[in-house]
């Protein structure tokens, strides 16, 4: 991987987290490829090719804050023209209905560079889960 890979994935990851804090669904999805693949940790589980900012659009009406968007623990593997990095992200704010939100979800995102622009092509969320409750985790040590 190049470094100037590695700042560029880096860079369209914290421009996102910018734009979720800003509530700007436009700038949140002008990274995803038109053909994206998302396997959501909100349902429907798998989104193919949908409108991605009208999707966070609503996503970001059901907060009444911005939303913290905290990446942890970022790996990027990149080649000449694929790329895929995991990492944790903090979901943080205040729902409409007044709910304070605060959970890590894992995630995964797939980019594919064309020219010198990376765009993301499959991106993968997913919430850990008790396997003895059947219930989510949605707090707790890391």
């Amino acid at each position: 991987m190049t470094a100037d890979s590695d700042r560029q994935i880096r860079e369209l990851l914290e421009t996102r987290t910018r734009a979720f804090g800003r509530r700007d669904a436009a700038a949140a999805a002008a990274d995803y490829a038109d053909d994206l693949v998302l396997y959501d940790a909100v349902g429907p589980f798998v989104r193919r090719g949908e409108d991605s900012a009208d999707r966070l659009e609503k996503w970001i009406a059901s907060y009444r804050t911005g939303i913290g968007h905290e990446i942890r623990d970022l790996e990027i593997t990149a080649g000449a023209d694929l790329a895929f990095c995991h990492f944790l992200v903090r979901v943080s704010g205040t729902m409409r209905d007044n709910t304070e939100v605060g959970m890590w979800v894992r995630a995964t995102s797939c980019l594919r560079r064309q020219g010198d622009t990376w765009t993301i092509v499959h991106e993968h969320a997913s919430v850990p889960f008790d396997a003895d409750t059947g219930h989510a985790v949605l707090r707790g040590a890391l």
